[in-house]
């Protein structure tokens, strides 16, 4: 919206000179440029009634891009609202949000942007903060509830205090990294067949720019949502070789960064673009295969910590309870008495199950061909 009101103040500093034509300025094409990105912005949903009343007010309200309080103005009723939880928790929030981005510094920016997640980093902790205080809430007081009423210890109730809000900020923090790497893996699997449509394009004749436009609008997935991207910036007029440097920026998979280094360097020294394209599909699609293969065997290992995990560990502890559970032996060996009821129900329904599907997830996230 910003290069549109600029381009519209050229033409009306033209309008004020009251000159037809211009010996600098061809303003038909001017003209003719506006009209266009007004369309394509349309399209965008960002010239929309609401979005220009959505950018009045947010100009009234002194919205920094990229803070926290621009989500104010999100169309979506649960952002708002947890953002006016985040607002109204102020300056504590403020201040643990200033914690948070020292600790993570730009990883956490990194994988927003590759996850494709449309908030900054401001943004996903605020939100982040007010749902971990609102799930820590929900459960919290249920909990305290059933302590009060069955005589649970406070052990139990303090730990869950603890463990909750720790337990739901570990997931909000892997959840970009992981979708990053979901992104990065789909493109990889993509990538090769991609190159080779691209190679015998461009041997065939045909540009960069319509190759990338011919695998846009291909069935590659989140490659063509990337090459999308790329022909997006280059119509607003940006130089090839940066809108694919900006992509390689954004994105995970070392492969496809690889490529565009390439792609760039190609096109700005000169060389054969198809036959580096071919030459890199062929390296991509080995690299693959070894990569399934080394999965496959580490998958032994895996499943032999997971039957420890899922039946040899909770059996044992089963027959130890027993075993303290009798009065002439526990009396004697003090080192049975860790095994009480308690602590088995916590094993079976809490703490086994917990390591079960964590190890299955590690197990999905490893998965190269997944």
């Amino acid at each position: 919206m910003t290069e549109i009101k600029k381009l519209k103040k050229i033409l009306e500093a033209e309008d004020r000179k009251e000159k037809e034509q211009s010996p600098y300025l061809n303003r038909q094409l001017l003209s003719k440029i506006i009209k266009r990105m007004e369309k394509k912005y349309e399209k965008e949903g960002l010239s929309t009634p609401d979005y220009a009343a959505r950018e009045k007010k947010a100009e009234k309200l002194k919205v920094i891009t990229g803070s926290p309080k621009e989500l104010l103005l999100s169309k979506k009723p649960i952002v708002r609202f947890l953002i006016s939880i985040y607002m109204l928790s102020s300056p504590i929030s403020y201040y643990l949000l200033t914690f948070l981005e020292k600790i993570l510094g730009k990883s956490l920016e990194k994988d927003l942007k590759a996850s494709g997640m449309m908030y900054s980093q401001k943004q996903y902790l605020a939100l982040t903060m007010s749902l971990v205080f609102i799930l820590w809430v929900s459960f919290l007081i249920p909990l305290t509830a059933l302590t009060l009423l069955f005589h649970f210890s406070l052990f139990y109730l303090l730990l869950s205090a603890i463990l909750i809000p720790l337990l739901a900020f570990s997931i909000a923090f892997l959840l970009p990294s992981t979708r990053a790497s979901k992104i990065a893996n789909e493109i990889d699997k993509e990538l090769p067949f991609a190159l080779r449509h691209m190679s015998i394009q461009i041997r065939a004749g045909v540009g960069i720019y319509n190759s990338m436009e011919s695998i846009a609008v291909s069935d590659y997935g989140y490659l063509s949502k990337g090459f999308k991207f790329v022909l997006s910036n280059i119509q607003k007029g940006m130089p090839t070789e940066e809108a694919l440097e900006s992509w390689a920026y954004m994105t995970r998979s070392e492969a496809l960064q690889r490529v565009i280094s390439h792609i760039v360097r190609a096109l700005r020294t000169g060389g054969n673009l198809s036959d580096i394209m071919l030459s890199i599909s062929e390296d991509i699609s080995f690299e693959r295969r070894m990569k399934i293969s080394d999965f496959a065997e580490k998958l032994n290992l895996m499943a032999l910590f997971l039957m420890m995990v899922a039946i040899v560990v909770p059996v044992m502890v089963g027959i130890l309870t027993a075993i303290a559970s009798m009065p002439s032996l526990s009396s004697y060996v003090n080192v049975f008495s860790i095994f009480s009821l308690t602590f088995l129900q916590l094993l079976y329904f809490l703490i086994s199950p917990s390591l079960i599907l964590l190890f299955l997830y590690f197990i999905k996230i490893s998965d190269p061909g997944a």
